[in-house]
């Protein structure tokens, strides 16, 4: 099917009002993450009970990231020739029905491979999620747009560990499995209904091959987006804070919970103050502050045995945190060019996701005899994010690669 096409094939999703893509996005992602959130904080855990060891649970995201990456760069292809609309919302429905699967499962390596369609199902999302936001409104406005997308997000992942420790007792964390199934399905439907298509017309116009991204300008790109997904993997989004805390902090599970949702709360305050502060600064300056101070913060909060610290520690983590997400979904915007946004944000999800398999359980194995590795993994990452974002604002001042350069905003 030819680009004219699959405009016409998403034509009947086309509105001149696509700016209320942002509120819809921001309340269905509000609801789906806050959902996951309910179970996340602790699937670390829920695979410790179902009979996996550390390494064996390191190893499961591992190839949740392997499967991730087969299907980014396809994912980008497909956003880019069909449109952003149905990569939103079709693997919405599939991702309902992938959570709702493995709360039937029993032991983790049943779970583990479920959990494997569910992340590939999301992955496929991911090179179009930030573009379809970014694309909904005019270029100066999308840090802000991202900062109120965030903010609601943050306030949804308040309520989901709340919520979840509130019920772990009573339904178990079977049942808040089943209850993530039941919302990504209604999400699913919203965002069928509501969303409008965003793909720019000169989408596609631009010739494009995988090997691009590990040459010229967008190989920096590359390095960045590799480094900040290294520092999140071996904190917020990785298996290792739950451990810590469980192991070394000796947290009970609700109390994990709890500091998640402390944690989103702060997150969801800053949302706005970061929109701003990538609107003013830009998002390469944001994203290498927020990074390395995210991976120190984990590193100071990982030696505190108080929990006057531990509060303290991972309060810190979850403001540098979300800077890094708002400048991150800014960044992955303002980076690459109209023409070929989809395929190559695809093809650099790929590379980066493949980085994980690797780096995850490595740390994972270093762990084992060094408890802090992944914190200091992490702090090492935002170190080589400064140098790599410093790096592709020259090359940008240079003039390299016309039309891929950062807009102001």
């Amino acid at each position: 099917m030819g680009n004219h096409q699959a405009v016409r094939s998403t034509g009947s999703r086309r509105g001149t009002d696509t700016r209320r893509n942002v509120p819809v996005m921001a309340i269905t992602t509000a609801f789906n993450v806050g959902s996951m959130t309910l179970w996340s904080p602790i699937l670390s855990l829920i695979m410790r009970d179902l009979g996996a060891t550390d390494f064996q649970i390191s190893l499961a995201a591992a190839v949740w990231a392997a499967g991730s990456a087969l299907v980014q760069y396809q994912g980008g292809r497909w956003g880019d020739r069909f449109g952003r609309f149905p990569i939103i919302v079709y693997p919405t429905y599939l991702c309902g029905l992938a959570i709702g699967a493995a709360a039937l499962m029993r032991s983790w390596i049943p779970f583990a491979f479920v959990l494997i369609f569910w992340n590939a199902f999301n992955a496929v999302q991911a090179p179009v999620f930030s573009p379809f936001v970014g694309e909904s409104v005019p270029p100066a406005e999308r840090g802000r747009a991202f900062g109120r997308l965030e903010m609601a997000i943050g306030f949804g992942v308040v309520i989901g560990p709340l919520l979840g420790a509130r019920l772990l007792p009573v339904i178990g964390a079977r049942g808040l499995l089943l209850t993530t199934a039941v919302v990504l399905m209604v999400t699913g439907a919203a965002r069928h209904l509501f969303l409008r298509e965003t793909r720019p017309e000169t989408t596609g116009s631009r010739p494009f091959a995988f090997s691009h991204v590990l040459t010229g300008r967008l190989r920096l790109v590359l390095l960045s987006t590799i480094l900040y997904n290294v520092i999140l993997s071996m904190t917020l989004w990785g298996p290792f804070l739950p451990l810590h805390a469980s192991d070394a902090m000796r947290l009970s599970k609700p109390t994990i919970q709890l500091f998640y949702a402390l944690g989103a709360a702060t997150a969801a305050l800053a949302s706005p103050l970061a929109g701003r502060a990538v609107g003013r600064f830009g998002s390469y300056k944001v994203l290498a502050v927020a990074g390395v101070g995210l991976g120190v913060a984990s590193l100071l909060w990982s030696v505190q045995r108080g929990l006057p610290g531990i509060a303290g520690g991972y309060l810190l983590m979850a403001l540098a945190f979300q800077y890094v997400i708002v400048a991150s979904d800014t960044f992955r915007v303002h980076a690459v060019d109209d023409a070929i946004r989809g395929v190559a944000l695809g093809a650099i999800g790929t590379v980066t996701n493949l980085s994980t398999v690797v780096v995850v359980p490595l740390a994972g194995y270093l762990k084992a005899a060094w408890p802090a590795a992944p914190f200091f993994i992490a702090a090492a990452a935002g170190l080589g994010l400064v140098a790599a974002t410093a790096a592709l604002a020259r090359a940008d001042a240079g003039g390299q690669a016309p039309g891929l350069t950062e807009p102001a905003h």
